[in-house]
C-alpha cells in the first residue's frame, strides 16, 4: 500500500524518477501525443533496456518456463483466450514463492531521476528469480509498499497477444511492471477517452518497465495480436515467444488475492 511516509528516501526516489529523452527517442513512438504530454508519458511509463545481464535473462527464462511446467503439468498447448477473453495463445500461473508481499527493509536509495541501466552499472548479479524480485523491489519502489505475488505470462509465437485494456482496478494498485523475456515486444498504448491519443513502446529483451498513475488508468495497453501489426515506426518486429514476468503492487493491506488477472 502507499504511504505518504518517507523515512528512508525511497519515495521520493521512486516520484522523480523518469525515462530519460536518449531512451525515449529509440523506443518510444509519441507522433500521436501531444507535446505537452511527452513529459508526463515518460515519467509514468518507465523504461529501462538491459536491465538483465544476458546470465540474469537466462536463469528468469529458465526458472518461468519450469514453474509453468510445475503448475500446468507438461502441457504444451497455449490457450485460445483468456477468462476475459483480453489474451489469445497464452499459458500462465502465479509464483508466490517468489517474492515476499510484505514490505522490504529500508535501502539507501541514489538520488538519480533517471533509472539506472544494469549495463552501465556495476551491480551484483541476481542469481534466482527470488534474488531478481527483492532487487526490483528495492532499487525503484517505496520500501513500504505491499505487493501481489509475481505472475507469469507465456505468448506464443508468431500468435500470442493481448487486446488493448486497463488492468483491473479492484486487483492491484497504481503501478503494473515487468521483465520482457524471450523476445522484444511491442506494447501500443491508447487513450480510453480519447482513441486518436495513443503511443507505442518498443520493450527490447532483457528489458525492465512500468506503468503508473495516468498511464495505468487512462491508457489501454495491449500487444498487437496479428504478426503485420506488431511493428514499432512502421518496422514489422518478429513474434517470437515471450515470457513476461509481471509485479503488481496491492491496493491494501494484506494483498487481497493471487489470483492471476489481466496485467500484462
Amino acid at each position: 500500500t502507499t504511504t505518504t511516509e518517507d523515512k528512508d528516501g525511497t519515495l521520493h526516489r521512486y516520484t522523480h524518477l523518469t525515462t530519460p529523452a536518449s531512451i525515449a527517442s529509440t523506443h518510444f513512438d509519441l507522433s500521436h501525443i501531444p507535446p505537452q504530454e511527452h513529459a508526463q508519458i515518460l515519467h509514468d511509463f518507465i523504461l529501462v533496456p538491459e536491465y538483465l545481464s544476458p546470465e540474469e535473462h537466462d536463469m528468469m527464462v529458465k526458472g518461468a518456463t519450469l514453474k509453468l511446467k510445475r503448475a500446468l503439468g507438461k502441457q504444451v498447448r497455449y490457450e485460445d483466450g483468456h477468462f476475459d477473453r483480453v489474451i489469445t495463445r497464452y499459458r500462465e500461473c502465479s509464483a508466490g514463492d517468489w517474492s515476499s508481499s510484505h514490505p522490504l527493509p529500508a535501502t539507501n536509495p541514489s538520488t538519480s531521476s533517471q533509472p539506472s541501466n544494469n549495463s552501465t552499472t556495476t551491480k551484483k548479479e541476481r542469481t534466482t528469480p527470488l534474488e531478481m524480485m527483492t532487487s526490483i523491489k528495492s532499487e525503484f519502489f517505496p520500501s513500504t509498499w505491499n505487493w501481489v505475488a509475481p505472475h507469469i505470462l507465456e505468448l506464443e509465437a508468431g500468435q500470442g497477444g493481448i487486446k488493448p485494456h486497463v488492468d483491473h482496478l479492484d486487483a492491484s494498485g497504481s503501478v503494473v511492471a515487468g521483465l520482457c523475456l524471450g523476445s522484444s515486444a511491442v506494447m501500443e498504448l491508447i487513450h480510453q477517452d480519447d482513441p486518436q491519443k495513443w503511443f507505442r513502446v518498443l520493450l527490447p529483451k532483457r528489458c525492465f518497465y512500468f506503468q503508473r498513475d495516468s498511464v495505468r488508468y487512462s491508457y489501454k495497453h495491449g500487444i498487437p495480436i496479428e504478426a503485420e501489426d506488431h511493428q514499432f515506426k512502421g518496422v514489422v518486429v518478429p513474434k517470437e515467444k515471450r515470457i513476461s514476468v509481471m509485479l503488481r503492487n496491492a491496493l491494501g493491506p494484506p494483498p487481497h488475492t493471487n489470483r492471476p488477472s489481466t496485467m500484462y
